[in-house]
């Protein structure tokens, strides 16, 4: 056989052992990508070929297993960066992401994290974007800190005022964490806007106690409605040009009602007003603002005493200016807060409640104009549980 017939040979042996290669490697990387997704969960615990299900049984599967095997997660948007090469004008754009969201968390046999979660915020336009997903973090510790660094990625389905008005989109996207396995910080970049987000997580260890009776000594074993008033202070901003504070914070006062219906969910009905200075070109006016809302809360376990919550429902707000121009709007309504027992039945509550109304006409200089002050309600309460 001829030298060249052999390198010939040699080549197209060569050529086929790199595809064969390359073929085994691909293989064997959407094998291991596709046990990082919920259906992993399934897989990593039973043999696939006794499941008999598919790989959609298999992730469904898996993410019912997390929801009802998992630790709850009460999460807290934190922060928006709008970075100057994409956004000259980011001081119109809002970095304040007031919300709340709720979540579970299981770690896998190898000691990654793989979290379901539903939560919903302030958009950098002041709408409200709710978001649901998934998340996959490896995660690896930092020396002996009791500290641990992750990396993954999420799968999410999101929903935005200005794409497709609201239209459910898909959103895969990179994150980053630090933290402990209680409280932790994470982050984000999202391509299509070119925006870095963050939030923080707090997980709490109750994947076997919530689905245990209320002990005879917890004060919500006998107490399923409490009333309450307090004070707080409204924090409100338009975001519009050369005006980053259209809308001026003010203080605020509140009450409601919260029922109980059994250990985690709670329906609230509450009132807050709110007064506020508007900056209109040279001169400023004044707007009070009062908010009727209904929501349905989570509530979890953090102790005897204590709890965490975070809810959502819809709202009514009214704004009236001392030039007695007024408005009325329908809108979201988000809230989190902690609610601790001093006793049986006087109870401490600090909140934040978030709401998205849109007044148009608001403003006498300005009319057709809609205003969207986006107030965020920080708030102290006491009242009487029974």
């Amino acid at each position: 056989m001829s030298k060249t017939v052999l390198t010939r040979t040699h080549m197209a042996f060569c050529a086929a052992l790199c595809a064969m290669s390359t073929s085994v490697l691909a293989a064997d990387f959407w094998t291991q990508f596709l046990d990082t997704t919920p259906a992993g969960v399934i897989r990593s615990t039973q043999d696939r070929e006794q499941t008999g299900g598919s790989y959609w049984d298999d992730a469904k599967n898996g993410l019912l297993t997390i929801i009802e095997d998992g630790d709850s997660l009460f999460m807290v948007p934190t922060y928006t960066n709008h970075p100057g090469w994409d956004w000259p004008q980011r001081a119109e754009e809002n970095a304040h992401p007031y919300g709340m969201g709720i979540g579970r968390q299981i770690i896998d046999e190898r000691g990654n994290e793989r979290n379901v979660y539903a939560t919903a915020f302030i958009d950098s336009n002041y709408y409200i974007e709710p978001l649901i997903g998934y998340s996959w973090l490896a995660r690896y510790p930092i020396g002996n800190t009791g500290l641990h660094w992750g990396a993954g990625y999420s799968l999410n389905i999101t929903a935005r005022e200005d794409y497709g008005n609201y239209i459910p989109l898909p959103l895969p996207l990179p994150v980053a964490k630090i933290g402990t396995d209680t409280i932790s910080f994470y982050g984000t970049f999202i391509p299509f806007t070119n925006v870095f987000f963050f939030y923080t997580q707090i997980k709490l260890d109750d994947s076997q106690s919530r689905k245990a009776p209320l002990p005879e000594s917890s004060p919500w074993a006998h107490s399923t409605d409490f009333i309450y008033a307090g004070g707080g202070y409204t924090l409100a901003d338009n975001g519009e040009e050369n005006t980053a504070n259209a809308v001026h914070s003010g203080n605020s006062w509140h009450m409601g009602w919260r029922h109980y219906t059994d250990r985690a969910w709670a329906t609230d009905f509450s009132y807050r007003s709110s007064g506020h200075e508007i900056v209109v070109g040279e001169g400023k006016q004044d707007l009070d603002i009062e908010t009727y809302a209904f929501q349905l809360q989570y509530n979890m376990t953090v102790s005897q005493n204590w709890r965490l919550y975070a809810g959502g429902g819809i709202g009514y707000s009214r704004c009236e200016t001392r030039a007695g121009h007024k408005d009325g709007s329908i809108h979201p309504v988000l809230s989190m807060g902690t609610t601790y027992a001093l006793t049986k039945n006087f109870f401490i509550d600090a909140s934040m409640t978030t709401s998205f109304p849109r007044f148009e006409g608001a403003i006498d200089s300005r009319p057709g104009f809609a205003l969207r002050p986006a107030p965020v309600d920080l708030s102290v309460s006491m009242g009487i549980a029974f």
